[in-house]
């Protein structure tokens, strides 16, 4: 279990212990955060027959036996008291939240709770998230709903309001990384060369894949030299555009070397080779944000257009501020 879930755990099991668990839970964070981590330990605590105390201090950490019956059934995904909903296309549709509300309609056959887990809950569509919210507003008994997201704000507001939100925020920087290297990751990358990557000051748990997959890194530089020359020159327009449609980290990529640039002009990190002023960063965050939000809220959004609106709109803002340096040198 990563070090930085276990403050979660050590509230969840003294709820549990006290029997003041809500009835649903959303657990938010980025890829490899360690969410379905965290759900699957849950799921286990509440259905487990004797569940076990790992530590004697008042913070106790329970958790499942593994042992009995239930832990073996859970184990083998035979498990008749709980359900887990995953997306089988691109979206969890209004069918699988009424087939979820039905069976959490029924008695438990085993043990105590019915439980339901939703995997990246933000694939539901607008139907389907009316059909649980009206679950959420009237639970059944010993019934408990658990989400998962990596991006909170895309479900519905009031089906955030009717759960107990866990936002799992992992250390950043030197102590990310000190921490991974105690979960013991394969550390590659970073015990080659952890500044290739990003400044450590910067670097957190959406950079996972680069920072353990040497390919994925590679990958990472390769575009990140792209994105700069395009930047200074204006040059590998084609090259930028097909990362950003090949490669399945690239927009990620696109805003995290802007922030960072952005970072360090503030803080002055290499100051000397800066020439990319704050208004220009500004606007590029903007064009790109705009971008993902395109792409994460519509499903059927043609991705090669909206990069290529992208890589348009990127150049204007480049062009634009080239006028405004201009002009403000010849006054």
């Amino acid at each position: 279990m990563k070090s930085w879930l276990s403050s979660h755990q050590q509230i969840l099991s003294q709820q549990y212990s006290n029997a003041t668990l809500p009835h649903a839970v959303l657990i938010s964070g980025v890829s490899g955060s360690g969410k379905l981590e965290l759900a699957q330990w849950l799921v286990q605590l509440l259905n487990c027959q004797q569940a076990n105390q790992i530590s004697k201090n008042k913070d106790a950490i329970l958790v499942g036996c593994g042992d009995c019956k239930s832990c073996l059934l859970l184990n083998s995904n035979t498990f008749p008291d709980h359900l887990n909903l995953v997306a089988q296309k691109n979206s969890l549709g209004i069918d699988e939240i009424r087939h979820a509300n039905s069976f959490l309609q029924k008695t438990a056959y085993l043990g105590q709770f019915k439980t339901v887990l939703i995997e990246n809950s933000e694939t539901m569509t607008h139907a389907a998230m009316n059909a649980l919210l009206k679950t959420l507003e009237e639970p059944s008994d010993n019934s408990i709903i658990i989400l998962l997201t990596n991006d909170i704000e895309i479900l519905l507001p009031t089906i955030i309001s009717r759960c107990r939100v866990l936002s799992i925020r992992p250390a950043v920087g030197e102590a990310l990384i000190l921490q991974l290297k105690e979960q013991g990751i394969k550390r590659q990358v970073l015990n080659s060369d952890a500044h290739s990557l990003v400044s450590e000051t910067f670097v957190n748990l959406t950079q996972l894949p680069e920072l353990s997959d040497q390919k994925i890194n590679e990958a990472f530089q390769a575009f990140k030299e792209c994105y700069i020359n395009y930047l200074y020159y204006q040059q590998g327009e084609p090259q930028l555009l097909q990362h950003l449609l090949s490669n399945e980290h690239a927009l990620r990529w696109l805003e995290q070397i802007t922030v960072n640039l952005h970072r360090e002009r503030i803080l002055r990190i290499n100051e000397h080779k800066q020439t990319l002023n704050t208004q220009l960063l500004n606007n590029l965050y903007k064009v790109i944000i705009n971008a993902c939000k395109v792409i994460k809220s519509y499903t059927q959004a043609n991705k090669q257009f909206v990069c290529e609106q992208l890589i348009m709109s990127i150049s204007d803002v480049v062009e634009q501020n080239k006028i405004e340096i201009n002009r403000n040198a010849s006054i």
